[in-house]
């Protein structure tokens, strides 16, 4: 069996990746001046840190490695305000969501690489929907083993992640009726979707060989998992969340996953077993978090016990207490809270929609710029 080298990284550090999309101001539409955008940014301070992706109507930021969620804060601050004004340049606006409201996929200019023209010929019109936007968040490693138990651990917990970021309930013009329409997608791949639970990083290596050698990947960047091992930057990567529509709920999140992260670690530290729930709930789970959000009740238990999700928070907020308080995390978990309390981005958009979804482009481009969620009078979540 071919041995699968694993680079180590320092412990838990981050990094974060956010796929951004580029709105043609008059129209509401996606503008395909990332190319231009990019040039134009060309020897700018954090210039490195914003780079094409599948198609020109998007960029993706990412930031160096940080030590905790308050450098990565720094980072994006620094490098979304770079993009802004650059943007402004071409007449773009910046907007950030799980999927556009209306943008028809079919009108999507594909960036010129080859790995984007390779991945769509292999998987066709599945490909070319792609026109969705996430947030990716990297936790490095000890080593291969370390990542495969962090990787099965996390599985617990991706559903809380989905349903606070969700922010993709319209898709190609109409209203999906899911929290997260963005998240089905990567279903219909057949190396997508929920990962493969593992015992260990030998297991990891024979999977990636057998699905090399039968062409089923051509690298690693072909495992479009929910959450996935990286053997380059040595760290597992948490790929479920929708990109939310405000820096400040994207902060929020790696805080939490961070905090998460270190409680599992130093659980795992001392010897507790973090075992996967059966197939069935963690799938049902999942489910439950992309149809209704935060408003989903959540099965707890292999008896099929649920229980609000609300109060699922409140019982996992408990136990992370101790780390938020050691990282100064406090302020990230209150607007966590307060997405909760007062709406997600799935129901936001709703109640900006006038019968035209152009208005929930305007709210979601005012969300951004302003970096704040704009809540429904009076709702609770």
């Amino acid at each position: 069996m071919t041995s699968l080298p694993f680079n180590s990284n320092s412990h838990l550090r981050l990094g974060v990746e956010i796929e951004i999309q580029l709105i043609d101001p008059a129209t509401g539409d996606l503008k395909p001046v990332g190319l231009q955008v990019l040039d134009s940014l060309r020897g700018a301070p954090f210039s490195e840190r914003i780079k094409a992706e599948l198609f020109q109507s998007m960029l993706e930021i990412d930031t160096p490695i940080c030590e905790t969620a308050h450098d990565v804060s720094a980072s994006l601050d620094s490098s979304m305000a770079l993009v802004r004004e650059h943007a402004a340049r071409f007449e773009a606006n910046v907007m950030m969501s799980g999927t556009h409201p209306f943008a028809d996929y079919s009108e999507r200019l594909l960036t010129p690489h080859s790995r984007y023209y390779q991945l769509v010929d292999r998987n066709r019109w599945i490909a070319r929907r792609l026109q969705i936007f996430g947030l990716h968040v990297h936790l490095g490693m000890r080593d291969g083993d370390h990542a495969i138990a962090m990787n099965n651990a996390l599985c617990h917990y991706l559903p809380f992640v989905l349903a606070l970021s969700a922010s993709s309930p319209y898709w190609h013009g109409e209203d999906t009726g899911l929290a997260s329409s963005r998240i089905t997608f990567f279903e219909a791949i057949p190396t997508g979707g929920h990962p493969y639970l593992l015992a260990s990083w030998r297991e990891f290596e024979d999977l990636i060989e057998r699905l090399t050698v039968s062409k089923s990947i051509t690298s690693l960047k072909d495992l479009w998992w929910d959450i996935r091992p990286n053997t380059e930057f040595g760290t597992i990567e948490v790929r479920i969340a929708d990109c939310p529509p405000t820096l400040q709920e994207t902060e929020s999140l790696v805080a939490f996953i961070h905090a998460l992260a270190v409680f599992i670690d130093e659980e795992l530290s001392k010897g507790l077993q973090f075992a996967p729930p059966p197939e069935w709930v963690l799938r049902e789970n999942k489910w439950r978090a992309s149809r209704h959000g935060v408003q989903c009740d959540l099965i707890r238990d292999a008896r099929g016990t649920s229980i609000p999700f609300a109060d699922l928070w409140q019982d996992l907020r408990t136990a992370l207490k101790p780390v938020t308080a050691r990282f100064g995390y406090e302020k990230y978990f209150l607007n966590l809270d307060e997405v909760l309390q007062r709406g997600p981005s799935y129901l936001r958009q709703r109640h900006a929609y006038d019968g035209q979804l152009l208005s929930v482009v305007q709210h979601l481009t005012e969300e951004g710029r302003t970096n704040r969620p704009q809540w429904p009078p009076n709702h609770s979540g």
